[in-house]
């Protein structure tokens, strides 16, 4: 006697609750990835504003800043006005002229026209990221932004 060919109604229920317990599971899951996808973004835009920085500071042959406010974990471009924020990040800066230890609440990053930069590294923890904290390093002899996590 041969067997039809298919599947029977058990297999296709354990299939369906299985489908449904997954779709239970992705908006926890989907959160927690959102809200990392959109950290790593604004990681990822203030090190874009770096090099953007540097870029018009030899351009335009005039110097150009990024000022971190510390306290309010944003960053804005000067003169061009740009800004961003760094959503639930703790953020830190090694290197940087008038980062005094105690932690200011504002310094700056300045780019000159021949390229180089007053130069520092600002750390970034995120908490709910897997990766934990990622540097964004500008080198005062280049100006060379550098992101690692």
């Amino acid at each position: 006697m041969e067997r039809a060919a298919g599947f029977t109604l058990i297999e296709m229920l354990v299939v369906i609750t299985i489908i449904g317990l997954a779709m239970l599971a992705a908006p926890r899951l989907g959160g927690a990835w959102m809200e990392s996808s959109s950290e790593r973004a604004a990681i990822r835009e203030l090190g874009e504003a770096l090099a953007r920085a540097r870029y018009w500071a030899v351009a335009a042959q005039k110097p150009v800043r990024i000022v971190l406010d510390i306290r309010n974990r944003a960053w804005s471009t000067q003169p061009s006005g740009s800004r961003g924020q760094l959503p639930n990040a703790d953020f830190h800066v090694l290197g940087i002229d008038n980062a005094a230890p105690g932690q200011p609440t504002s310094t700056a990053i300045e780019f000159y026209p021949d390229g180089g930069s007053s130069g520092g590294t600002i750390i970034i923890d995120v908490p709910s990221a897997r990766q934990g904290e990622t540097r964004i390093a500008a080198d005062w002899l280049s100006g060379r932004i550098e992101v690692s996590d």
